[in-house]
């Protein structure tokens, strides 16, 4: 069955600017990048297949769609972040904040940190139910300001009591903990990077858990081509700064891990995607989803030598055979992992997270 869909021709100039941005990251299987732009496909499988499709929102293009409204000199990340949400409504695809909002508040008990989270929320669903036409002419540069919806139903202390309801979202102390050991490994002296790299990934299988996100992220890393910024951690930084800044690495982590609990775990009619400003995250979620489609390591070949990317093969294809494993030994626990926090955290001068 074919069916036609016709849209305006300002859309077009639209998916340009999204296209040049690059933020959306998909794990569609021979789906071209410049193909996700095409919202026939969504509007097609959603009435033909019944598929329904998310976009994930990180905190940078939350926070872009969200200050469109707040700030008084639209930037063009502003108006391109507002250009998603229009695409998003012609193509009916889901926009979900919620990661970014945890991000945002990032287990601080700040009140009015914690009450400009649930209103930025708030304003960010009356953007979304804003009618199209003004988000386009918003978009296109056309008008400088946006008017969100008059209201949207939410329970403000409820959204508080869900958001605070966590000391910590699950899985996010073990990220931050391979954070906290690649900070530690990247301060060794006297290692090459590939040997740095190396000792992490064993340290993982040897001394916690594997974790592809933290693969990835530590193989690039450690690569003599890493990309800039992947390290927020800085030496000459107070505790509290060093903190923050493996606070903000293991985000990144956890985003990227969530982004494939989301794929794993969802069902058949459901497809997302993530939105995410941020190149390195970007490129590490792509290598990422490259190793799941294809069960190897070869994608590492771009930016790694051969015999390194075939080490790190042998060594996380049968783990057990080549380390002995803490991993679901008696001496694995929560405990066992806080304890190896709080070692790394003072290895790092980071001040202590209350694990």
């Amino acid at each position: 069955m074919q069916t036609l869909y016709t849209y305006p021709s300002y859309l077009e100039k639209i998916i340009e600017s999204l296209i040049g941005r690059d933020w959306l990251v998909h794990n569609f299987n021979s789906v071209d990048d410049f193909e996700i732009y095409n919202f026939a496909n969504y509007l097609h499988n959603k009435k033909v297949n019944g598929v329904t499709y998310t976009i994930y929102l990180d905190l940078n293009v939350y926070q872009f769609i969200v200050n469109a409204f707040k700030k008084n000199k639209p930037q063009k990340e502003f108006r391109d972040a507002i250009g998603l949400v229009a695409f998003c409504q012609f193509a009916e695809i889901e926009l979900d904040p919620t990661y970014a909002v945890y991000e945002k508040i990032n287990y601080r008990s700040d009140d009015e940190l914690l009450d400009e989270a649930v209103s930025d929320l708030e304003l960010f669903h009356r953007i979304n139910n804003i009618n199209n036409s003004s988000m386009v002419e918003f978009a296109l540069g056309y008008i400088d300001t946006i008017s969100p919806a008059p209201s949207y139903a939410m329970d403000s202390t409820v959204t508080k009591r869900n958001l605070t309801k966590y000391r910590r979202l699950r899985e996010w102390d073990s990220l931050y903990l391979i954070v906290l050991y690649v900070i530690y490994a990247s301060q060794l002296p006297n290692l090459s990077r590939l040997d740095k790299l190396k000792k992490v990934v064993e340290w993982m299988i040897s001394e916690f858990r594997l974790s592809l996100v933290g693969i990835t992220f530590a193989s690039i890393y450690f690569s003599e081509t890493p990309m800039k910024r992947m390290m927020k951690y800085k030496v000459a930084d107070d505790p509290c700064s060093k903190q923050r800044s493996a606070f903000n690495m293991t985000w990144d982590l956890y985003n990227l891990n969530r982004y494939f609990r989301m794929w794993t775990e969802r069902k058949p009619e459901q497809e997302g995607m993530f939105a995410s400003g941020d190149k390195v995250f970007n490129a590490v979620l792509r290598k990422s989803i490259k190793v799941q489609q294809t069960s190897c390591l070869d994608s590492f070949k771009d930016f790694l030598p051969q015999d390194i990317v075939c080490y790190l093969e042998k060594i996380t294809l049968k783990p057990s055979d080549y380390f002995e494993r803490v991993y679901d030994s008696q001496g694995w626990s929560p405990s066992y992992r806080d304890e190896l926090i709080r070692k790394y955290e003072s290895l790092t001068g980071i001040e202590h997270s209350g694990t």
